[in-house]
């Protein structure tokens, strides 16, 4: 991989693009929360803040992931970047949870604007180390998941939550100004008629594809657990093992150190077969089980950062595993198509698991 940054300058700017975005984030995903707890909101308030951010995937993935089939992918993650910075400033002056439910709501329509169209641009720009740029794209994610809340718990004592929410606004800058200088290869307008991009053609490539549509299938009820830990954490953190908030920005960056190691190593490894793919990613799901299973069990930060460690790398490996398998299986031409068509279903899962973990809690 070293080799092919040192040839491709345009990959080395979106990895480095990327990278201190995702820092940003990591420490601005978890002051959303405590911002959304310390405004007096109660488990549903969290619930409907996770909601404002995930939402925008399921009401306008689909049209954005046609979009970047058939517009300048480059100018949809600018704008997608821009629209995040602008909802994260917003963040670092509010104070209720009105304002916080709608930023956090413009936050996840810049997010659904950029994902799509920067996950399909990504083989164009790698060229044939696509693979193992997929990998070290997902590694650069979890790093942030894992930097940015410890970077974030030492800010908590420093300014509250408003620092790290401002400094993630400033990070999208950066990265909006980076990727505007990138070429991201031209998109095939061809290959979507106008108004005609449905929901039902981007599944349609997925299922297409041999074994691809197993996957999404297989990750829409990952995600459900996941909508689950994600309104459980901070409460699980405080009030279950009665923590303070930096006990819980250790039990996320717990979660995002096994999805570095398991990405590192996937990238590390380079191209793998399909059936390889398929193998890592049932092992994925096993591990992943074992990982939440033991958090449900354990009553200390410690014990419960291990089984959170276990259940990021299982995580990192099946979003990994996934992801490379779409791009062997699945044209460059129309996978904007497919990752927004996935992002919808997938919201939909992650909103009923979401919904439910408020419902669990609260009974």
């Amino acid at each position: 991989m070293t080799a092919t940054l040192r040839s491709n300058p345009s990959l080395r700017r979106v990895l480095a693009a990327w990278l201190q975005s995702c820092l940003g984030t990591g420490a601005g995903y978890v002051a959303l929360l405590l911002l959304t707890v310390r405004s007096g909101g109660s488990t549903w308030t969290v619930t409907v803040v996770l909601l404002a951010d995930f939402l925008p995937s399921i009401a306008f993935g689909t049209l954005f992931g046609a979009a970047a089939d058939r517009y300048s992918r480059r100018l949809l993650v600018v704008v997608g970047n821009l629209i995040q910075a602008a909802a994260f400033a917003g963040l670092a002056f509010s104070h209720s949870a009105v304002p916080i439910v709608f930023l956090a709501f413009l936050a996840g329509i810049g997010s659904a604007l950029m994902r799509p169209a920067l996950r399909a641009a990504l083989p164009a720009i790698a060229g044939e180390a696509k693979q193992t740029a997929a990998a070290v794209f997902d590694t650069c994610r979890w790093v942030g998941i894992t930097v940015g809340p410890l970077f974030a718990a030492g800010l908590f004592y420093i300014s509250g939550v408003t620092l790290p929410l401002a400094l993630n606004a400033g990070s999208f800058v950066i990265a909006a100004a980076i990727l505007a200088t990138v070429p991201t290869g031209s998109s095939i307008a061809t290959a979507v008629e106008s108004g005609r991009s449905t929901l039902r053609e981007g599944l349609a490539v997925g299922l297409k594809a041999p074994g691809v549509g197993a996957v999404i299938a297989c990750s829409s009820g990952v995600v459900i657990a996941g909508g689950l830990l994600n309104v459980c954490e901070p409460l699980f953190a405080t009030q279950v093992l009665h923590g303070s908030g930096s006990d819980y920005a250790l039990l996320v960056t717990a979660y995002g150190v096994g999805m570095v190691v398991a990405s590192a190593l996937v990238a590390r490894r380079g191209d793998a077969p399909a059936n390889v793919l398929a193998t890592r990613y049932v092992g994925a799901l096993l591990l992943s089980a074992v990982g939440m299973g033991g958090s449900a069990a354990v009553g200390s930060v410690a014990l419960a950062a291990l089984s959170f460690a276990a259940t990021g790398y299982a995580n990192a490996l099946l979003v990994v595993s996934e992801t490379q398998l779409i791009q062997i299986r699945v044209p460059n031409s129309v996978q904007g198509r497919l990752f927004g068509a996935k992002d919808t279903v997938e919201g939909v899962f992650l909103l009923t698991g979401l919904v439910g973990a408020s419902a669990l809690v609260a009974a």
